[in-house]
């Protein structure tokens, strides 16, 4: 009976330990954590489900460009283009991988896409077009949670904009209206966006610059500031500690 005793408190104090430590195992022992990328570089062509939408959810460059067929092109460490997560979901495509993975750099995905409707950053990534989006007068929906960048050409109706975390948004083109929330420390460069009308939120600490021509909507309760070109019709209210200032 000692014995039995002694055997079933080895299993369970053993159990008990690689529950523990589960989560600091040593990359080389993937599955169980994160490994390290290696490998050579390594350009590759992914056989993707249509999508119009993309996540960006690793640290990461994609490169995007509207034609017209979808064509999906990576290029990285060798090893790592296998663990990519290939699934589409309602027309969004989440970019990361199916595991953990450490030392992920050099990675780059080059997109053509027919339409694009919506981009988001929800890690440290960069986003940018190669080329205008949006001709046939497309609604695009933007959206940082993260600490990446985006840097787009557009000609689209409608932009709904949202930085939540501390990245920033550059666009250059045209657009009829331009919704703008920031919540969070980024900042949004639109001096180069030619919008007919705007509607700009900021509740966080991050500042915006847009050019407007008809209408301009300002709504701030955070600390940053709103800086404008043109010369829209207004309506400001600030219970913050922002500003509204002329960029003319």
């Amino acid at each position: 009976m000692k014995m039995k005793n002694l055997q079933m408190l080895f299993a369970l104090v053993l159990t008990s330990s690689l529950l523990l430590t589960g989560c600091f195992i040593d990359a080389d022992d993937h599955p169980f954590g994160c490994w390290n990328a290696t490998g050579p570089i390594t350009t590759a062509t992914l056989a993707m489900p249509a999508f119009d939408g993309i996540v960006l959810a690793m640290n990461a460059r994609v490169e995007i460009t509207q034609g017209d067929e979808q064509v999906v092109v990576v290029e990285g460490k060798s090893d790592i283009l296998n663990e990519l997560d290939l699934d589409v979901h309602n027309g969004i495509w989440t970019i990361r991988t199916q595991d953990c993975v450490r030392n992920v750099d050099n990675l780059t995905f080059f997109i053509t896409m027919p339409e694009v409707h919506s981009i988001r950053i929800s890690g440290s990534g960069n986003v940018v077009s190669t080329n205008t989006l949006g001709g046939d007068r497309e609604d695009l929906e933007l959206d940082i949670s993260g600490s990446g960048e985006l840097d787009l050409a557009l000609n689209v109706d409608d932009i709904d904009a949202e930085i939540s975390g501390s990245g920033k948004i550059f666009l250059e083109g045209q657009a009829d209206r331009l919704d703008l929330a920031i919540s969070g420390s980024g900042d949004f460069r639109g001096f180069d966006l030619f919008a007919n009308t705007g509607d700009i939120h900021i509740s966080g600490s991050g500042n915006a610059e847009v050019r407007v021509a008809d209408a301009l909507k300002i709504r701030i309760s955070g600390s940053g500031d709103v800086f404008y070109k043109g010369t829209p019709i207004f309506d400001i209210s600030i219970s913050g500690s922002g500003s509204v200032i002329d960029a003319n």
